[in-house]
């Protein structure tokens, strides 16, 4: 079995990537969801993804602003969520 690996995304870190971010939000009016890749920041090894979540600012809920350290570096409404690309290693 063969699978694809990428680096981490954050400028200088050699670290394999542990992680796939996507983008993840809500519309409670609509009922639309967008679960979409991060492409400003597509990849994150575990270091980077604790303290992501350690520096984030905001609430974190649909429909607001989630200011983090690496992830949505564009500022748009939802959560950054993390698929862990090593548990497919394991299976």
């Amino acid at each position: 079995m063969t699978h694809e690996t990428h680096r981490c995304s954050v400028d200088g870190c050699p670290s394999l990537a542990a992680y796939r971010v996507m983008l993840y939000d809500f519309d409670p009016v609509e009922g639309a969801i967008r679960f979409e890749p991060d492409e400003t920041c597509p990849y994150l090894c575990r270091e980077h993804a604790v303290d992501n979540e350690e520096h984030a600012r905001g609430q974190r809920a649909p429909r607001v602003r989630v200011t983090y350290p690496y992830t949505n570096r564009d500022g748009r409404h939802g959560l950054s969520i993390y698929l862990d690309l090593l548990a497919a290693d394991a299976a």
